[in-house]
């Protein structure tokens, strides 16, 4: 700040609102003024819109005198934006603890903006998936050592011919029978890695569903992928998992269903922790009336609206 009175982390060029460091100066207060009158002129300007275009009449105005407001973007390595840090180096996951900060491209910044992402709930979530979410909560989200789990997988897709939305609709689809199957065991479903676009690469939740809406029926009910990655997980259940097929590969078909009575005769016994379904793709739970909560199924029909990464639809 030795030569700045405002300096700002950069989203693309422009300067962000959301983190800021700003000098207590009169240019500075004029700065917030002029900020101030502009949201309150025009409401559907925000103020990073704001901030941007006074800092640009400011500097217009005044950049031939000595005592113009001096400006500058915060270090893009240790103040990286939303789409700097997530996107345009690929994390879309946390990465395996050997290869943090080892090089220069993998730099660890001081600061994180959790933006370029819409929604409160898509936000948290992120942060989770990314083990930079620390905030327990009353109901103990991390630190519960009675809670059980299940977990299961999203095999490669090896079909060059299968397309995205082919393999959206079956990912969904083994979503909706794992909180069936978590429903009817009382455990929370740990969510696996989907796969995204032509060349199938790994992604997160956010990148197919509108996280929002899908709190809305299922928060509480499920965990993000990297939780069991999580410091505050206790060991016991990190530990504590065992795997065993719902349906064994050597039985598989194209397609099985399996009964809820069966579901709960092969796994309510079962004391682990952590529970392994292995592939649920082509599985589905039937039940019949009074097996399942009405209440439950419905809002679980409600849950998958389909978005992309961002989030802005």
């Amino acid at each position: 700040m030795q030569n700045a009175d405002v300096a700002a982390l950069l989203d693309a060029r422009s300067l962000n609102a959301g983190f800021i460091v700003v000098r207590p100066c009169p240019l500075s207060q004029k700065l917030y003024t002029a900020i101030r009158q502009m949201t309150t002129r025009r409401q559907r300007v925000d103020d990073q819109r704001a901030l941007n275009a006074a800092v640009r009449t400011m500097k217009s105005k005044r950049q031939r005198r000595q005592n113009a407001l001096r400006v500058q973007g915060l270090d893009r390595r240790r103040f990286a934006s939303g789409v700097e840090y997530f996107e345009k180096s690929g994390r879309l996951f946390p990465r395996p603890d050997a290869d943090v900060c080892r090089s220069p491209s993998l730099a660890c910044p001081l600061v994180v903006h959790n933006n370029w992402i819409v929604g409160k709930e898509a936000k948290i979530y992120r942060f989770r998936e990314h083990l930079m979410w620390l905030y327990d909560g009353d109901e103990r989200y991390y630190t519960s050592e009675t809670r059980n789990y299940l977990t299961y997988e999203n095999p490669m897709p090896m079909m060059s011919d299968v397309t995205p939305t082919e393999v959206t609709e079956t990912e969904l689809a083994a979503l909706r029978t794992a909180f069936i199957v978590g429903y009817l065991l009382d455990r929370v479903v740990i969510l696996p890695r989907f796969h995204c676009t032509a060349a199938h690469v790994q992604c997160p939740l956010n990148s197919l569903v509108h996280i929002k809406t899908f709190d809305a029926a299922c928060a509480g009910r499920y965990r993000e992928n990297s939780f069991l990655r999580h410091p505050k997980v206790p060991a016991s259940v990190k530990q504590e998992q065992i795997s065993q097929p719902l349906i064994p590969p050597d039985d598989r078909t194209t397609t099985a269903h399996v009964t809820a009575s069966k579901v709960k005769s092969l796994f309510s016994q079962i004391s682990a922790k952590v529970l392994n379904l292995g592939s649920l793709q082509q599985v589905t739970v039937d039940f019949k009336h009074g097996s399942v909560d009405r209440t439950f199924i419905r809002k679980l029909g409600t849950a998958i609206r389909r978005s992309r990464y961002r989030q802005l639809h």
